[in-house]
């Protein structure tokens, strides 16, 4: 079966990593980008030269109108896309009482909303393909909930259920619905913490060390295999926190 998938924010990060992984493993890729255009473009041309089908896609996953147009690129390009990866995000490092209106509508925009949005305009096609494979790039947070990021523990949280729920309606259609839950993760996100700061979360987690994109991106390529019985699960990547 040729598979074909869409990564948002999928040209840096966890989402490049990702982008690779299936590229390797023989997938056309749709790189979705917002900000990242160069590395998205590049991310593509690279990809092309070692015979991948690929392409960058601009998408801002928080505005339905911009998936949906990204959704006809993708395809008209690709062809049926059975695989979507919901990767883009962003944080937000604030206590609550100093978080207004606006912070909220952020996050939850670019975290659920853009989730909402893209399994929406995606899962119709699967389900008349009766064939699908979605993972949603959750957060540690989600589950434990993080100080100062209460936000943005709500969004991931919001994820955590968005999957569940999703997969309990799809899976019968063949389109199965995942999350993966990463911990802390050497990628930009992370980048603002200190040494003393890492060391600190380090202390809960068992393998005392911090996780890489690949550590990631490997979870994710297990969870698109065609012959698949992980259903409506947040598998934890998070060394043992």
């Amino acid at each position: 079966m040729k598979r074909n998938a869409f990564i948002s924010g999928g040209a840096k990060g966890i989402g490049k990593a990702i982008t690779l992984a299936l590229a390797n493993s023989g997938f056309s890729v749709a790189i979705g980008y917002k900000t990242s255009r160069d590395q998205a473009v590049a991310l593509a041309l690279e990809l092309q030269g070692k015979g991948v089908n690929a392409i960058a896609v601009e998408v801002d996953c928080a505005n339905y109108e911009s998936v949906v147009k990204a959704y006809q690129t993708a395809k008209s390009s690709l062809g049926f896309i059975d695989t979507l990866i919901n990767n883009a995000g962003v944080s937000l490092l604030k206590p609550l009482y100093e978080c207004t209106v606006d912070d909220y509508d952020f996050i939850m925009d670019n975290n659920l909303r853009s989730v909402f949005n893209a399994c929406k305009v995606f899962t119709p096609d699967m389900v008349s393909e009766q064939f699908g494979r979605i993972v949603n790039i959750s957060s540690v947070w989600g589950e434990y909930g993080a100080s100062i990021e209460t936000l943005y523990s709500a969004s991931k949280a919001g994820v955590n259920g968005f999957t569940k729920a999703l997969n309990s309606e799809l899976a019968i259609n063949g389109v199965i619905v995942n999350a993966v839950a990463p911990g802390m993760i050497d990628t930009d996100m992370n980048a603002h913490l200190t040494a003393t700061e890492k060391a600190d979360f380090l202390s809960s987690v068992a393998v005392g060390k911090i996780g890489t994109p690949d550590q990631v991106a490997k979870v994710v390529k297990l969870l698109v295999d065609e012959d698949l019985y992980v259903a409506g699960a947040v598998i934890p990547v998070n060394g043992g926190m």
